[in-house]
């Protein structure tokens, strides 16, 4: 069994917490030691039952555990894997649920998470640091970037591309052969019929963009 640490104290990471006990019902991989979070007031707590160990500081040590990024949003998420690198850590978790279903030729990027239900076709490139969601369905030969996060519910047609960092929102669909842009935004319940650029936030039935991300916002944010 590999030692593992989930970054992130939050709902996704007992989400994460979650998926970890059930892997290891089938087999056991995982010795999970317990939480990292940047919030020092959780420091020393618990959480279902685990420890609050510390910040990412606390994997300045021998041996340092593998580490599931357990952060929920794309900018989130991002910001914490350059801050594992700040010190040096560069052993991330993939992890997938056995009652994830994912057939052939799926590629899966480093530190991926995939949640229970979700189902993927045939034929798919998922980049790294992705975040599949709880009953997501991705069509045959979809390709999602790195930092993608893909809601609960939502469905990706054939062909469709997500680009890195973008956000599908809810019980969102993504109809065949259409491209959401780098760091755009899906509403929750949209269904995107048109290609939506980067940056962009769409919403609606059919989705239409109705505003760029604040001014401001970074596509790659080195800080909160």
């Amino acid at each position: 069994m590999r030692d593992l640490v989930i970054l992130g104290a939050g709902g996704y990471g007992r989400e994460v917490l979650q998926v970890v006990r059930d892997v290891n019902r089938d087999a056991s991989s995982w010795n999970l030691l317990g939480f990292l979070d940047a919030d020092a007031n959780l420091h020393g707590g618990e959480i279902k039952g685990l420890p609050v160990l510390g910040d990412v500081d606390w994997l300045q040590r021998d041996r340092p555990p593998a580490v599931a990024v357990a952060v929920g949003s794309p900018a989130g998420r991002w910001r914490a894997v350059e801050r594992l690198a700040s010190v040096g850590h560069d052993d991330h978790a993939t992890l997938v649920h056995p009652a994830a279903w994912l057939g052939d030729d799926v590629g899966l990027g480093r530190g991926s998470i995939v949640l229970a239900g979700v189902t993927a076709s045939i034929d798919i490139t998922i980049g790294a640091y992705a975040c599949l969601n709880k009953n997501c369905v991705i069509g045959h030969d979809a390709r999602l970037g790195d930092f993608v996060t893909i809601s609960p519910g939502a469905s990706i047609s054939g062909f469709v591309t997500v680009g890195e960092g973008a956000d599908v929102g809810a019980n969102s669909v993504i109809v065949q052969g259409n491209r959401l842009g780098d760091w755009a935004v899906l509403g929750a319940g949209a269904v995107m019929c048109n290609d939506v650029p980067a940056d962009a936030v769409a919403v609606g039935v059919p989705a239409r963009v109705s505003r760029a991300r604040d001014a401001g916002w970074q596509r790659r944010p080195d800080a909160d």
